[in-house]
């Protein structure tokens, strides 16, 4: 079994989610077992799948300009739904730009946004159509960096120092080729990650923060290469289990599970389901690799390659 393989994709889609996370501030979410489902209308825990596909539909319009279609979807849904980020996908961002080109918007929209979005003071500055709603609404750098500081001092620092850790040495062991070191290392990790959604949840931006923290390094942090590994040496039964579990509630990306499952499909010789990082062959069905995509969150493979052309220019 050559558990190297794809490392170098690996490495590259590393790189261009960091590439995605600096440049998308510019202008340019309890069940048994695994099954996903959509939780009916009477029920008082929401499912953010059916969320997730909304975002998706809503982003698509977002990037064509089409924002009255975007704040149509988008308006209801964010009055069920806390905003999560999807794959590409900064939905409060997408929400404050389209309804500011749609209807009024007052100064709570843009402070709502900053409180739930603002981690760098340079990125939201940096952010044209942001930048210019703080300028109407005459909210200067000194409020931005207030609100700033105050969503950092939320962030788990600690715990966001020791997951960087966890992602370079996982990568740096596997330099070695050395398959008992590997073993050792992908084991801690197993059991250090259950540990961790035991006791804080899943690690998510909210409680680590995303690439950029104001006054702190760039996050290294890259949980789906981790997951990767958890399908051959980690308690894979335990992630199969809990990640859809967190994944329908908000808090865990689809990504992860995704990683976890496309290559334990792969070891084991089984159909890969959702080719977030396998290549799709010619003979592969795209319909029912979108299907087992929108099931748990992801979006389709075509706006998966939409999204990243947008990000490479």
């Amino acid at each position: 079994m050559n558990f190297f393989k794809s490392s170098i994709a690996i490495t590259l889609l590393f790189l261009l989610v960091i590439i995605s996370c600096i440049s998308r501030t510019t202008d340019s979410p309890q069940s048994r077992h695994t099954g996903f489902y959509h939780k009916n209308s009477g029920e008082n825990e929401l499912n953010y799948i059916s969320y997730y596909s909304e975002i998706y539909k809503a982003d698509s319009l977002f990037v064509t300009k089409n924002y009255d279609e975007t704040y149509r979807i988008l308006d209801p849904l964010l009055k069920r739904y806390k905003p999560v980020k999807g794959w590409f996908v900064n939905i409060s961002r997408d929400y404050l730009i389209s309804k500011s080109k749609v209807v009024k918007v007052e100064r709570t929209d843009v402070e709502n946004y900053l409180n739930e979005q603002a981690y760098s003071v340079e990125a939201v500055l940096g952010d044209k159509s942001v930048a210019k709603l703080l300028e109407e609404f005459h909210i200067d750098k000194a409020e931005v960096e207030k609100i700033v500081e105050k969503n950092v001092s939320k962030i788990n620092i600690p715990l966001r120092n020791e997951l960087g850790k966890m992602t370079l040495r996982d990568q740096e062991v596997r330099n070695t080729t050395d398959y008992d070191s590997i073993r050792k290392i992908d084991l801690q990790h197993s059991q250090r990650l259950r540990e961790i959604i035991e006791t804080v949840g899943f690690p998510n931006e909210k409680v680590v923060g995303g690439y950029s923290l104001q006054g702190k390094p760039h996050s290294e942090i890259f949980l789906p290469l981790i997951f990767n590994h958890m399908a051959y040496n980690g308690d894979y039964d335990y992630f199969k289990k809990k990640l859809p579990e967190l994944i329908k509630n908000g808090t865990c990306d689809p990504f992860n599970y995704a990683m976890l499952e496309d290559r334990r499909n792969e070891i084991n010789n089984k159909p890969v389901e959702y080719h977030v990082i396998i290549p799709i062959e010619e003979k592969s069905d795209k319909k029912k690799i979108n299907a087992n995509r929108k099931a748990i969150g992801l979006p389709s493979v075509e706006f998966e390659e939409f999204k990243k052309k947008i990000m490479s220019n």
